[in-house]
């Protein structure tokens, strides 16, 4: 579906809504503006509601053809990702406040994040670094840049020592946990942002060699796969297939380069994969 779509008007939009609903919250938060969804340490602020709310008005009244999803009203049931599967539908896809957690306790490692699936695929993608004033933009096809300096990871084959990276044990399965650790030890620094959009911002700018994500929900990933991939990285799903918005299930791979990605998905994720099948 041929759909017009002017980067600049988009980044300018999540500008707006972030400095009207996101920024003023800022470290100014009161208790009985926060809440808690799944979990203790599952967050959702009024900051998150509104601003997704107000892309949801924006967008569709920009794109009447178009569908927005959110993680906000996903998890209130108010929308599904199920519509993801109709390749038909252009469909804008929101994370509000990526990093709810660190928002919350005043820390400067949150961002929002935007992508818009077009015939089925991640056609453009949106992380706007609010604490460090950057928009990150990609188009398929068309490149990844922040602040209109495009983005190219330099290639590299360093040693598993002294590779770097992101994941968080918290979000993998118990069984898993023991095996991430121990290959913590054996790679360089390892650790969480508790945001992916900061960690895909990493990522493309050469600071970090990989993430692995045990859960792709589609607001999380789809804007920083596009941007890595354009960016001359490589992502997979753990069974190493490629990663599409019709995804909803299994773990992902994200890596500087595809010979990086093969050797983490052969050994690490192999190895947890294998300790999680004796558990089950």
């Amino acid at each position: 579906m041929a759909l017009e779509i002017n980067p600049d008007d988009i980044s300018s939009l999540l500008r707006e809504c972030a400095a009207e609903y996101i920024l003023p919250r800022y470290k100014l938060l009161k208790k009985e503006h926060i809440e808690t969804k799944s979990g203790p340490n599952d967050l959702v602020t009024i900051a998150d509601r509104e601003t997704e709310e107000a892309l949801d008005r924006a967008l569709t009244k920009m794109f009447p053809e178009s569908v927005v999803i959110g993680e906000e009203g996903v998890s209130a049931g108010k929308k599904s990702v199920s519509v993801l599967q109709d390749r038909s539908k252009v469909v804008w896809v929101v994370d509000p406040v990526d990093g709810t957690s660190n928002f919350v306790h005043g820390q400067p490692i949150f961002a929002v994040m935007l992508a818009c699936v077009i015939d089925g695929r991640t056609q453009w993608g949106w992380i706007y670094d609010l604490p460090g004033n950057r928009m990150m933009v990609a188009e398929r096809g068309g490149g990844a840049f922040i602040d209109g300096s495009r983005l190219k990871i330099k290639a590299g084959d360093k040693p598993l020592s002294e590779v770097t990276g992101h994941a968080g044990s918290r979000y993998f399965p118990a069984a898993m946990r023991p095996i991430l650790k121990s290959y913590k030890e054996k790679l360089g620094k390892v650790h969480t942002l508790s945001c992916a959009g900061h960690e895909y911002l990493r990522l493309v700018e050469g600071k970090a060699d990989f993430a692995i994500y045990s859960r792709i929900r589609p607001w999380d990933h789809l804007a920083g796969a596009l941007a890595v991939t354009e960016a001359g990285g490589a992502v997979a799903k753990w069974d190493g297939h490629p990663y599409t918005p019709q995804d909803d299930f299994g773990g992902l791979i994200v890596a500087s380069n595809v010979k990086l990605q093969e050797t983490l998905r052969q050994t690490m994720i192999g190895d947890m994969l294998n300790e999680y099948s004796k558990a089950v």
